[in-house]
Formats: C-alpha cells, sequence, structure tokens
C-alpha cells in the first residue's frame, strides 16, 4: 500500500510541473538595462501547493508561471522584483520589449 501511494505521489508531482516556454527573454538586473525598452506590464506567479521539502518544485513552477506570462506579452527583458523563496514561491516582475 506504501509503494503504491509513493508511485501515485510521484506521479502526480511530475505531471504538476509547469514548464517554461521557449523564449529568448534575458533576465536583467535593473532598470538601467531597459531604459530605452517599452513597459509590457507586470509578471508574476507562485505556487502555493509547493512548499517545504518541495519548495524547488513550488519554486520552479512559479519562475515558469511568471517568464510564460512575459512570452505572451512578447518581451524581450525582465527584471525581477521577487525571486521565489522556500517560503513564498512567489516570482514578480515587469516585462520590457527592447529592440
Amino acid at each position: 500500500m506504501i509503494r503504491v501511494s509513493a508511485a501515485v505521489l510521484s506521479v502526480l508531482i511530475m505531471t504538476a510541473c509547469t514548464t517554461v516556454a521557449t523564449n529568448s527573454i534575458r533576465e536583467v538586473p535593473d532598470q538601467q538595462s531597459v531604459k530605452n525598452c517599452k513597459l509590457l506590464g507586470d509578471v508574476a506567479g507562485s505556487d502555493a501547493i509547493f512548499v517545504g521539502l518541495s519548495a524547488s518544485v513550488g519554486s520552479k513552477n512559479a519562475y515558469a508561471k511568471a517568464m510564460n506570462q512575459a512570452v505572451q506579452l512578447g518581451a524581450t527583458d525582465v527584471i525581477w522584483s521577487q525571486k521565489g523563496t522556500s517560503m513564498t514561491n512567489e516570482w514578480v516582475g515587469k516585462a520590457y520589449a527592447c529592440k
């Protein structure tokens, strides 16, 4: 019974992962890097399901959600104002289009 539960849990964890769409978005450190760019909007991703021991999965899911928003906006660059931690699993930033 324990092996079956572990197998089911493993499958659920693997299927619950969010993947990042293929992109060439640069993650830049500051406003100076995007001073001649157009602000497209805010991007954010969070994952409250995976915390504690699974925090790295939650942070990766949150990152993927935010980056996928940037892809949808047509961004070339992103500046993060908040990066996921084991406590929050939340990524928040601004997406820019730079030529």
